[in-house]
């Protein structure tokens, strides 16, 4: 899948996707959080609410200048939405997640696949 964020069906609903998976350079990763931004920027502007959030940062490196954004990010982000989940999070980006969760008040909630997370976020 391409990196970004995006909606997708899910059983019958819609889940706001956000890939962030692989991403091995600061540059590429606030290129896609720009895209993210513009694209959350849209879905606000259409009146969007209590979004089902999945972020994956599999395989994906959060440092620096990268850390500084999704901060931003998510704190635009957290009115929008009624459910977060978070794949990938493994070793020191369970500290970063908790520094991200800090600033923005999402109470992520941490799964080891998509399927798994998808399965939660409909599940209420």
């Amino acid at each position: 899948m391409a990196h970004g964020a995006r909606f997708i069906d899910y059983k019958g609903k819609e889940i706001y996707y956000v890939n962030y998976s692989n991403i091995k350079t600061n540059e590429e990763f606030v290129e896609t959080i720009k895209q993210t931004n513009a694209f959350r920027e849209k879905v606000k502007a259409e009146g969007k609410r209590n979004l089902l959030m999945l972020v994956d940062i599999t395989g994906s490196f959060v440092y620096g200048e990268v850390l500084e954004e999704i901060k931003k990010a998510s704190r635009f982000t957290k009115p929008l939405t009624a459910r977060e989940a978070v794949v990938g999070v493994t070793g020191g980006k369970k500290i970063l997640l908790r520094i991200v969760q800090t600033f923005s008040n999402m109470s992520l909630k941490v799964f080891d696949t998509v399927d798994e997370a998808k399965e939660w976020l409909i599940s209420q």
